[in-house]
């Protein structure tokens, strides 16, 4: 049935491949989705590596550096956000100092992280180190893309070193947003009216300025057509080139495109799901609070 105060919702995939989708919605209210998108980029949880302990890295690049590729590396994070506890109840866990005793936090911050490994020494020839070399107390919680080089190491030279793997959101930091861009964008009503024989030859000719190539002209109708809306970019181009009243491009305003690609730690449908369960999550506790006020 129909939510109240929205209409009938809509949802149709446009194009989709294994990493990114675009969506076209109906009867959802344009500020309404784009916080969908936003928590889409700032507030649904993924793993990252948190901090890097190095036992021994006597290779030219400083600790720092592969420590902060380490950090943006992407980690496959769908079985972290059942297995890794929510970074509100790991929060103390994070603090530096956190100020906990070993059995403090020994008790307290149990499932809030997961270890990945590396030791490796070259022997004549020097290695390249990529994420696919890197090993996980939890093997569903590792590298997203295994050919991902993080260093090099000489003749001779080793390196040795343990990484913390946390959940976290991209408000915190980049490295913890599942997305690698998120947008909206309008969805154009394009009418079209017949044109005058002797505007047939401007008629013909203005078609080619659409930059997206969705626009023809039918002799036998007089009128331009389109071959697909959801490609407009509403540039107006077409509206200022054309005949006068030839073509009219107008944003619809019940009908929106939602775009966006995962950065590979979970799958575009984890995203949007979390995403919306998370903006139910905040109206809930909106209201709750709404409730407790004292008064009429």
């Amino acid at each position: 049935m129909p939510a109240q105060g929205f209409g009938k919702i809509e949802v149709d995939v446009l194009r989709r491949d294994e990493i990114s989708v675009e969506l076209v919605v109906r009867g959802i209210p344009l500020p309404v989705l784009n916080a969908v998108r936003r928590i889409m980029q700032l507030e649904v949880p993924t793993a990252a590596v948190e901090d890097v302990i190095f036992y021994e890295n006597n290779t030219p690049i400083y600790d720092e550096i592969i420590a902060h590729r380490l950090a943006m590396l992407p980690i496959l994070s769908e079985d972290a956000l059942i297995k890794l506890r929510s970074p509100d109840e790991c929060y103390r866990c994070f603090q530096e100092p956190s100020g906990m005793t070993p059995e403090e936090m020994s008790k307290e911050c149990g499932g809030c992280f997961t270890i990945m490994r590396f030791q490796g020494e070259a022997g004549s020839e020097p290695i390249v180190v990529r994420a696919g070399d890197l090993r996980t107390d939890d093997p569903d919680i590792r590298p997203s893309y295994p050919e991902i080089p993080i260093t090099v190491i000489g003749p001779g030279q080793r390196i040795a070193f343990d990484a913390r793997i946390r959940l976290g959101r991209g408000i915190e930091h980049i490295k913890w947003s599942p997305v690698t861009v998120a947008g909206t964008r309008y969805v154009a009503n394009i009418s079209t009216n017949r044109v005058s024989e002797d505007m047939f030859s401007e008629a013909e000719k203005c078609v080619e300025v659409c930059p997206v190539k969705i626009l023809s002209f039918n002799k036998e109708e007089g009128r331009i057509e389109v071959s697909d809306v959801y490609k407009c970019t509403l540039c107006m181009q077409c509206v200022k080139k054309c005949p006068p009243e030839s073509i009219d491009v107008k944003p619809r305003s019940d009908e929106y495109i939602l775009f966006y690609e995962s950065a590979g730690q979970l799958s575009v449908k984890t995203i949007a799901l979390q995403a919306i369960d998370i903006l139910i999550s905040k109206i809930d506790h909106l209201i709750d609070q709404v409730k407790s006020l004292k008064g009429g």
